[in-house]
């Protein structure tokens, strides 16, 4: 039923070795680790307490540390209802003195508290 082929003499001598190369799984290797600390680090626009931008991972941690702190300004009062001139006299003074609110973040990369959820 099987029948045997006949092979051709081999010479170990001519046959094309078996190579593994070294450097492109090194260098695939090295870019892994670059993109992996760089995208660990990246840095956002979020100002820290100390006078710099705050990484991601310092973000996170501060988010997590109750160490974020919000600017204290607070939105101007809206306008009184009714038509009393003196309350509206008194609004446009409040409003024209008012600055506009900042939300800006502040990042305290020293904050120890626990996680505030």
């Amino acid at each position: 039923m099987l029948r045997r082929v006949p092979q051709p003499p081999v010479n170990p001598a001519l046959r094309a070795t078996e190579r593994h190369d070294f450097w492109a799984g090194f260098i695939v290797a090295l870019v892994g680790v670059a993109f992996t600390v760089c995208g660990a680090r990246h840095l956002t626009a979020v100002d820290t307490v100390n006078g710099g931008t705050a990484w991601e991972t310092q973000l996170i941690k501060a988010y997590s540390s109750a160490g974020l702190q919000y600017a204290d300004h607070l939105p101007p009062t809206p306008p009184p209802k009714g038509d009393d001139p003196e309350a509206l006299d008194r609004w446009a003074r409040q409003v024209e003195h008012a600055t506009a609110p900042s939300w800006k973040v502040r990042v305290d990369t020293e904050s120890k508290a626990a996680c505030p959820t």
